[in-house]
């Protein structure tokens, strides 16, 4: 029976048109029909070279293309196919191509098997087709876009059988043509979902990459680089007002405007909370993968060996993807957990940090950024022992004091924020971390000695002035602080730099006249995790702010009214932050002004 009766000779001989047959939509009804002479396909392949009988070569295609073929019949063709894999040169791309379009995956045991010996064979004789082999394998990551959600984020039955047996099939290529591993990987990059395609689209994909790690270490550099590129692209993309709206669900009152405009924020706020929900599953599944990882399945003890082969690649990726990117507000706590399993990885993190901030070799905006991770990790993992945090205040301390003897020694100090970056962002992290975990230092002698050998007042008395350029919440809490406890007396400089507030003009290297703001601005890596899903594995290691009474420690207004946009745009006043069970987005580092 011929299925393209309908076409006359001359145009079949065209392979050309034939192709654009192919690309029919799928939406035509296809009818059962059972291979005949299924034992003559070797026949119609060799004719078909021979340029002989062409139409039963493509009444074949046409057959396999259109009609549900049967386990058995579709079995019966593969181990025809496969005896006759000499055949199967570059004129034969279009038989190829058909066969690759037949639902595979997810059906019966032997049908499975064929299919899977036909690939292997194939690109062990014909290694030129590995690229559309392993495009379409790779295809099979990405779920049609009308599939249910997995539950809880567990894969059903029938997904982790298709996906274990496209992962089978993989791993046989790998052993067999290792060349297939540089295609395998840039099939990976080009496949990815982009992040607005949907979150069970990408969590499948997801999770079908961090399967490949569990057979094929040896994609782990490359994997966990592309999992972080795309994630991190996907975090800078979600600001935290996006994920407030996407909570809140309030479109009405969040859009009182015209039917039109209306429309389009509405349609708007979907896409963002797609993109919020997709990050939120995304990094729900990396942060499970971590832990289940790092740990023994019966045991749930700590596989050291595993974490520390996990603790290099994630180093390596912190340094060319997370450390250099600015506003991202998540997915850098895959560190925070990771630093969580064994305080020796946090220890190791923060020495991996320090290194880069004592290192002048390294950009001052990387320095400026690796010691602000410093200052958050220390100041928000509950794990941080009060001992670490010490060391690290102690550390910071001998920097700075070294530094300003350094410049003691001019006979002029330009206390420019410009030159003096990394100086001023230590001193900041000294000043936040002291005042963040004050609660710990105060209840004994041993640690309040501790503090005024830090010698706070030479710090801030020096000739670069640091309180005139951190960031205002964190000075007027660290004066509090220092001065309640006789550590230092900051409130007389204050009020100095607030009386001599000028701005900085300079031409930059285009020429062009450029004011500068005279405050730092730093960003606080490890702020108050939002994301609701995802954030459930933060919880347990998370510390929230313990506000500071300041009715207690003094009462100083050094903030003007002319500050107030300053502040408002540093705090969230909505924000309860005297709540410290609450789990939600909070202020940099969750300090209050005291503005009585």
């Amino acid at each position: 029976m011929s299925l393209c009766s309908s076409l006359t000779p001359s145009i079949l001989k065209k392979t050309s048109t034939l192709q654009e047959r192919l690309k029919i939509s799928s939406s035509v009804n296809k009818v059962r029909f059972v291979l005949p002479h299924s034992k003559n396909v070797s026949n119609i392949l060799r004719n078909f070279l021979k340029h002989e009988n062409v139409r039963d070569y493509e009444n074949l295609i046409c057959l396999i293309r259109d009609s549900e073929l049967l386990d058995e019949d579709l079995s019966s063709l593969l181990e025809e196919a496969t005896q006759c894999i000499s055949l199967m040169g570059s004129q034969m791309r279009l038989f190829l191509d058909v066969l690759l379009s037949v639902r595979w995956a997810d059906r019966g045991d032997k049908l499975v098997n064929n299919y899977q010996s036909f690939l292997v064979n194939l690109l062990a004789a014909h290694n030129y087709h590995a690229k559309v082999v392993i495009d379409h394998l790779i295809s099979l990551f990405i779920p049609s876009p009308n599939e249910e959600p997995w539950e809880n984020g567990v894969p059903s039955d029938s997904d982790c059988l298709k996906c274990a047996n496209v992962h089978s099939v993989l791993n046989t290529l790998f052993k067999i043509v290792p060349m297939c591993k540089d295609i395998f990987l840039n099939s990976l990059i080009t496949q990815y979902p982009y992040f607005k395609r949907g979150a069970h689209i990408n969590e499948y994909y997801l999770h079908n990459l961090l399967w490949i790690l569990d057979y094929q270490p040896w994609f782990s550099a490359n994997i966990f680089h592309l999992i972080f590129s795309k994630l991190v692209l996907m975090d800078v993309n979600v600001p935290k007002e996006f994920i407030q709206q996407a909570y809140a669900g309030d479109e009405e009152e969040m859009f009182p405007m015209d039917d039109t405009r209306t429309i389009k924020s509405t349609t708007s706020l979907v896409s963002n909370n797609v993109i919020v929900d997709t990050l939120d599953i995304c990094l729900d599944r990396l942060f499970s993968y971590l832990i289940n990882e790092c740990h023994n399945s019966k045991t749930q003890e700590l596989d050291w060996d595993k974490t520390k082969e996990i603790y290099k690649h994630l180093t390596k990726i912190f340094d060319e993807i997370i450390l250099p990117t600015y506003n991202s507000h998540h997915i850098q706590f895959c560190w925070f957990v990771l630093c969580g399993f064994k305080l020796t990885i946090a220890e190791a993190f923060l020495d991996h940090l320090w290194k880069k901030v004592i290192n002048p070799n390294v950009p001052a905006v990387l320095r400026q950024s690796s010691v602000e991770y410093m200052a958050s990790l220390v100041a928000r993992a509950s794990y941080i022992t009060l001992k670490m945090m010490k060391f690290i205040l102690e550390q910071l301390a001998t920097w700075i004091h070294s530094y300003i003897n350094t410049q003691d020694g001019l006979e002029c100090v330009n206390s420019d924020l410009r030159i003096h970056s990394v100086f001023y962002s230590v001193c900041q992290a000294l000043f936040y971390l002291t005042t963040f975990r004050h609660r710990e230092m105060i209840g004994s002698k041993k640690n309040m000695a501790f503090l005024q050998n830090l010698n706070f007042t030479k710090i801030v008395t020096s000739r670069l002035n640091p309180l005139k350029v951190c960031q205002p919440a964190v000075v007027q809490n660290f004066a509090a602080f220092t001065r309640n406890y006789q550590l230092a007396y900051c409130y007389s400089i204050i009020e100095h730099n607030s009386r001599n507030m000028m701005p900085t003009i300079y031409q930059n290297e285009k020429g062009t006249v450029v004011q500068m703001n005279a405050v730092l601005e730093t960003k606080y890596p490890f702020d108050p995790f939002v994301l609701k899903r995802s954030g459930e594995k933060i919880r347990p290691f998370y510390r929230e702010y313990e506000e500071m009474d300041l009715n207690t420690i003094g009462d100083h207004n050094v903030v003007k009214d002319s500050e107030m946009t300053e502040v408002d745009d540093f705090l969230d006043q909505n924000v309860d932050t005297s709540k410290c069970t609450q789990f939600s987005y909070g202020t940099s580092p969750g300090f209050k002004f005291n503005l009585h």
